[in-house]
């Protein structure tokens, strides 16, 4: 389209542009570690609540999810439900403790209860593979949105928004990042109802609930590009214009296929089905760009009324992407196929969303769907760059490296440290570049959940755990679900005569929890356990 888009292309810089302002503003907050790290522990829960919403509603939940259910349907809502109920995880088992027993990251409430320096070590390792590769989806869809509104070549979009990305971290901060997060945060709700209520009423009477009616007819676009890929060359013209008729004709050559609102379609099997809801609950127990804004407020009251203003923010959110996803189904019925048939499968998943706005209302809803995923995709970025850059100074540079250090030094440390981050994402990026971005989240939940979450779960509330049965079940963990991961990205069937699953939870999980009891069973350091539970479960 390249600069075909001039209104769309201004309310998306005119977007970017506020969130540099704030960042850039935020600057004279930015002088020590505690606020470079966690904005000193000030931040309000209300807004805080905000930019953790914000932070969680990635590309994924904006355009993978959404797209992910206009080509499949349903059955992709369950990736959905997966990220909402592991808030209710987080808010019943860890949210509380992890404010009492840490301040700054992961490592500090292991070293909290274990001392010594190898758990930093190790904690930050987690930290940056689990941050880098999420970092990936993020740019995947920021490439594939720019290549859409401005034609610019794919390699450039990643360069320029990977830049982006770094100079918000390394002006803003944490003070900044939590602003940027609460904004864009709310542009993302805002964007997604647009779209359910404007497609509500130009093409279902102005009924959402007639979203719902006409997918239980509609054969999903997955479905129907293997029923009819020869249908959009044969069929008249005015048929495969109109989205509608050519659903309804598919519909007709095929009426015993499974429609868009049939369940176990598109994650066919109860293993991957059981695998990836475990990674996703788990996930976000683990996941250190979500753990660090727990560190952000005054106390574990604060840090629980946080998560719970999260949860209902998502839990309105997420209830917009499913109407907004089959919607987008329905009315893009055409182009989704095409796109499909050509083997586009990375666009059309991504992109959908995009492509709705700019079929309801042009470039101006182009523009606001657009600054909607470019929010997405900037507020959980900085808030992975922040918990990566926080853990490289804090638990390896001022932990191991050199603990003399200043703050001013520290600080740098993790600015440089942000760069570099955003240099190994972008390189990922290009080698993905065709791949889901919600897929490529949920692997990164499958990894948190077999890391951190079994470590800090059971670190809080298992007095029987020990430092050994940490270390090990933390790298077996690490190891498990990269292998499966890697495996999942290259497209093999089985590793080692194991089949390989659409989330690696299912093997990685139980084997993390397995070697850590294993090893605790027989080894004895317990750290200093009384007094580590005596702070992680006082009262607020």
């Amino acid at each position: 389209m390249g600069f075909d888009n001039p209104v769309a292309v201004s309310i998306v810089l005119f977007t970017i542009a506020i969130s540099f302002l704030i960042s850039y503003l935020s600057i004279r907050w930015t002088r020590t570690t505690t606020d470079f790290y966690v904005a000193s522990g000030k931040i309000p829960w209300k807004l805080n609540g905000a930019a953790m919403f914000g932070d969680y509603c990635s590309a994924a939940s904006f355009l993978g999810i959404a797209g992910a259910i206009a080509l499949s349907g349903v059955d992709k809502w369950w990736i959905a439900i997966g990220f909402f109920g592991a808030w209710i995880v987080l808010l019943l088992v860890l949210a509380g403790p992890l404010k009492s027993a840490g301040k700054f990251t992961v490592g500090d409430v292991l070293v909290g209860r274990f001392g010594g320096r190898s758990l930093k070590l190790i904690a930050m390792v987690g930290t940056v593979v689990i941050g880098t590769l999420y970092l990936v989806p993020q740019i995947v869809g920021a490439g594939h949105l720019f290549n859409l509104l401005l034609g610019w070549d794919y390699m450039t979009t990643v360069f320029v928004t990977g830049a982006f990305m770094a100079m918000m971290v390394i002006i803003g901060g944490m003070r900044g990042t939590t602003y940027n997060q609460a904004l864009q945060g709310l542009i993302l709700i805002v964007a997604m109802f647009a779209l359910v209520i404007v497609a509500s009423s130009i093409y279902f009477d102005g009924n959402p609930l007639r979203i719902i009616a006409q997918a239980k007819e509609t054969v999903s676009t997955t479905e129907a590009v293997k029923i009819g890929r020869d249908l959009l060359a044969t069929a008249p013209t005015e048929t495969v214009e109109d989205a509608f008729a050519l659903a309804q004709t598919i519909r007709e050559m095929a009426p015993e296929t499974p429609t868009a609102m049939t369940p176990g379609v598109a994650v066919p099997g109860m293993w991957n089905q059981l695998s990836l809801v475990l990674g996703l609950l788990l996930g976000t127990a683990g996941l250190p760009h979500v753990l660090i804004r727990l560190y952000t407020v005054k106390d574990a009251r604060a840090a629980q009324k946080s998560v719970e203003v999260t949860i209902i923010g998502l839990a309105i959110f997420y209830i917009a992407v499913l109407f907004a996803g089959l919607a987008a189904m329905m009315i893009l019925y055409p182009t989704l196929m095409e796109l499909l048939a050509a083997g586009e499968i990375g666009v059309a998943t991504n992109m959908a969303v995009p492509f709705l706005g700019m079929e309801l209302g042009g470039e101006v809803f182009l523009g606001i769907i657009a600054a909607g995923a470019m929010a997405a995709m900037l507020s959980t970025s900085v808030g992975l760059l922040i918990s990566m850059t926080t853990s490289l100074a804090h638990d390896v540079y001022a932990g191991i490296i050199k603990p003399e250090s200043s703050d001013r030094e520290r600080v740098v440390f993790a600015k440089v440290g942000a760069a570099v981050f955003t240099v190994i994402a972008i390189v990922a990026s290009i080698w993905l570049r065709e791949q889901n971005v919600a897929v490529l989240v949920g692997m990164c939940f499958g990894i948190a959940a077999s890391t951190f979450a079994p470590i800090l779960i059971l670190s809080i509330w298992w007095k029987g755990l020990t430092k050994e049965g940490a270390v090990s079940g933390l790298v077996v963990g690490l190891v498990f679900s990269l292998i499966f991961t890697f495996a999942r990205f290259l497209e093999m069937s089985s590793v080692f005569g194991i089949p390989v699953l659409v989330n690696p939870a299912l093997y990685s999980v139980p084997v993390a929890f397995l070697t850590i009891f294993v090893v605790s069973y027989y080894t004895s350091n317990q750290g200093d356990v009384e007094k580590f539970m005596a702070v992680a479960h006082r009262k607020a």
